[in-house]
């Protein structure tokens, strides 16, 4: 899969049907809180939709991440325009429940987020 932006590292996981699947990752901490930046780039637009729940838990048992401390956002380029959602989960240990995602609208909040996947400092 191509279309990540230059910020974004390409990540190897399962999707919801057990098959190897890439997507854009970036793992950035900001104020005390870690943030996960999650795309599909421009090719595939619902796959992170149709598949948070399986990529969250793999990410937060891969990378040992405390989910309480965690910002899981979607970046989705639609027709090369960005847009951002930021998941929400009830959380079971690792294990993801109840996810939906919403947009982010206000520019305050799209602005801190471009700041953040811009920032060099990476989460350890």
């Amino acid at each position: 899969m191509t279309g990540f932006p230059a910020s974004f590292s390409p990540l190897q996981l399962h999707n919801r049907l057990n098959r190897l699947v890439q997507i854009g990752f970036r793992r950035v901490r900001r104020d005390g809180r870690e943030l996960v930046f999650l795309t599909a780039g421009s090719e595939a637009g619902i796959l992170v939709r149709k598949n948070f729940e399986t990529f969250a838990g793999q990410i937060v048992r891969e990378f040992r991440i405390d989910p309480a401390e965690t910002d899981f956002i979607e970046l989705r380029l639609e027709a090369g325009n960005p847009s951002w959602y930021r998941w929400h989960a009830h959380w079971v240990g690792s294990a993801p429940m109840e996810c939906s995602a919403e947009p982010v609208v206000g520019e305050s909040g799209r602005r801190y987020l471009m700041e953040a996947l811009e920032t060099s400092e990476e989460a350890a």
